[in-house]
């Protein structure tokens, strides 16, 4: 499976988990209201870094993404938000980076809801709901997976722990459009600060 790990801000953290894992994307995060939000200051430094970098969007305007995409080089970018049908397709068109467009699980998901956007993202992303879109830290009901009607990948997010391991070893087996995992605070020392450490076990384990 893929890895992607998000709200990553330190240079040095970001730096070690770039030479000791080098996941298949790093997620920077441009939601203000996020603990782990990436300031413009950094884009310069962090633009530098080779590695797929994931700009994690909630409601922004075009404009604003536009920017980021091009002072932090994104390769990616993640809308979190109420995003439509017709703002995602104008990001992929006009910006030609691969687009993540997530949706948040409470206790059901209507896939109907999902069908207009499968055109125009490269990857669905499933995270737990939460007021503060995406870091909660809380997994939600994979067994909903198991229903996913499309061919179009995604990858799982929300509480994910190297404790999870094997079920999700598990539910990759049995829904091979599930690709990839995206972690963020169950491997924290602190807000944007990763133990690179046990992510590195994670990617052994899932890269195997």
């Amino acid at each position: 499976m893929k890895l992607k790990v998000c709200g990553m801000r330190h240079l040095n953290n970001i730096q070690d988990l770039v030479t000791k894992v080098y996941p298949d994307w790093m997620g920077l995060i441009f939601y203000p209201k996020s603990s782990r939000y990436v300031p413009e200051e950094l884009a310069e430094s962090i633009s530098q870094i080779q590695v797929r970098k994931v700009g994690v969007f909630v409601d922004s305007n075009f404009a604003e993404i536009k920017s980021r995409i091009k002072s932090f080089g994104l390769s990616t970018v993640q809308l979190h938000g109420g995003e439509t049908v017709d703002f995602v397709k104008q990001i992929k068109e006009e910006t030609g980076v691969e687009v993540f467009k997530v949706f948040s699980v409470k206790q059901q998901l209507d896939w109907s809801k999902m069908e207009d956007y499968v055109s125009n993202v490269d990857y669905f992303l499933f995270d737990t709901f939460t007021t503060a879109h995406g870091g909660s830290g809380k997994t939600f009901d994979w067994n909903l997976l198991k229903e996913y009607p499309f061919t179009k990948p995604f990858l799982l997010s929300g509480g994910l722990d190297n404790t999870h391991m094997e079920r999700l070893l598990e539910l990759h087996s049995q829904i091979p459009q599930m690709v990839g995992l995206d972690i963020n605070s169950k491997y924290e020392v602190s807000p944007a600060l990763k133990d690179i450490e046990k992510v590195y076990e994670l990617k052994s384990r899932i890269s195997n």
